[in-house]
């Protein structure tokens, strides 16, 4: 798989180009000297105003991958590794990157679905399938391409998933969503008879080694998070959405009927569903975890001044799904 020109056919689009130029800016952030970025390598400089990204995307690309391959692994290309000044006694010394490696890496970045610090992509699925499914989130208004603005909209997709307002969105609670999107996305291609003929088999087939892939592009700590039992997991958590009408998975429901939006619960609420989800994306289900969450919701519950009390939703229905 040559990920330079996936990557470099992508970018013929300058639609594309406009949706990731926020990335492209993000792992320059560091390079960024007197109003201009700045890339030396190998006593060359290239030096690129911000509105100039656009033009010379492909150049700028370029020499972040010759640097790396020059220099060793850094944060303009794997943005979740460790700097040489920042860590030198976990540094590899002569440990080079293959090109191919930070291609992948770049693609990954560039084609993903971005918002706020979070960049979430689906790997090893046919091209065709990534690109469909950006259309769909464009079509539904969830991905919003604009000159000023672009990336998730995510007042839309949390009300179309019916989750409460003020719930944190840290990285597993996005990637959770995330996830809950192509699982909407791929109920309805299955209904897309053209589609399904071009592939030739039936879309209920996930790819056996398809991944999720969640960067996390904070100032302060970048990560990478690779999930890679993504056929598991969506058979196993969204197969009754599959079969039914619902526009929200029960799995959905279950899940965000455990946080509290009480300001003094809503924290530690999220930071259990959190780690909670991060087990659930690698195909487990953390019963402390769930434990705590139930429990936490039970006590909020009865103890609340207000009489109506709210229980847990489609409760029965991830019940099942432990078997």
């Amino acid at each position: 798989m040559d990920y330079k020109e996936m990557l470099f056919k992508f970018l013929e689009n300058d639609t594309n180009i406009q949706y990731c130029l926020p990335i492209v800016k993000k792992l320059l952030q560091a390079n960024f000297r007197g109003g201009n970025f700045v890339i030396t390598v190998d006593n060359k400089k290239l030096v690129v105003k911000p509105d100039e990204i656009k033009t010379k995307i492909q150049t700028v690309l370029e020499f972040m991958v010759k640097k790396a391959l020059l220099e060793g692994y850094n944060v303009l290309v794997t943005p979740c590794i460790i700097s040489r000044e920042q860590a030198p006694n976990f540094y590899l010394e002569n440990e080079i990157p293959k090109a191919e490696e930070l291609w992948r890496f770049l693609y990954l970045l560039l084609t993903g679905v971005h918002g706020f610090d979070y960049v979430l992509n689906i790997e090893n699925v046919p091209t065709k399938i990534g690109e469909s499914f950006r259309e769909w989130l464009i079509n539904k208004n969830y991905l919003v391409i604009e000159a000023k603005h672009s990336g998730l909209n995510v007042k839309e997709l949390l009300s179309s998933l019916n989750i409460p307002k003020g719930l944190p969105l840290e990285e597993f609670i996005m990637s959770f969503i995330f996830l809950s999107y192509f699982a909407k996305f791929w109920r309805d291609m299955q209904k897309t008879i053209e589609i399904a003929r071009d592939f030739g088999k039936p879309l209920s087939e996930i790819p056996d080694d398809a991944l999720l892939v969640v960067f996390v592009l904070s100032r302060q700590k970048k990560r990478m998070y690779v999930f890679p039992r993504l056929k598991e997991v969506i058979t196993k958590y969204y197969s009754d959405f599959f079969l039914s009408d619902d526009q929200i998975p029960s799995i959905c429901r279950f899940v965000f009927s455990l946080y509290i939006s009480d300001a003094d619960y809503k924290e530690v609420c999220a930071g259990i569903l959190n780690k909670f989800l991060y087990y659930l994306l690698q195909g487990h289900i953390n019963g402390e975890l769930l434990s705590k969450a139930i429990e936490l919701k039970i006590n909020y519950e009865l103890k609340k001044k207000e009489h109506k009390i709210f229980g847990l939703h489609s409760a029965s229905q991830f019940l099942t799904k432990l078997g």
